[in-house]
């Protein structure tokens, strides 16, 4: 992604720079153009790269599933605790006898 953003950035500013004798209003309406097509090629070159493996997450693991269900049910459990103190802290007081 960091790579694309880089690509998109370098083509605005280069298509900037090659565009800026014809005109500042041809210059500044060609470069979000360029960076397009450039962020374009960029990501394709990535994903031709990659080969067959852009498609599916090659980084997926039956483990890191079963990370984040841990995590979903211990912040469910929070949450929870959470709900329980804020009713607990809704409640009226009682009417102090001292005062």
């Amino acid at each position: 992604m960091f790579l694309i953003l880089l690509a998109a950035l370098g083509g605005g500013m280069i298509s900037t720079a090659l565009l800026l004798p014809y005109g500042v209003l041809t210059a500044v309406m060609g470069a979000p153009l360029t960076a397009s097509l450039c962020a374009a090629a960029a990501g394709a070159v990535i994903m031709l790269r990659r080969g067959n493996d852009w498609g599916a997450d090659a980084a997926f693991d039956e483990a890191t599933d079963d990370q984040t269900d841990a995590m979903v049910k211990m912040l469910r459990d929070i949450a929870a605790k959470g709900r329980e103190i804020d009713a607990d802290a809704k409640r009226p007081a009682r009417d102090s006898k001292a005062a």
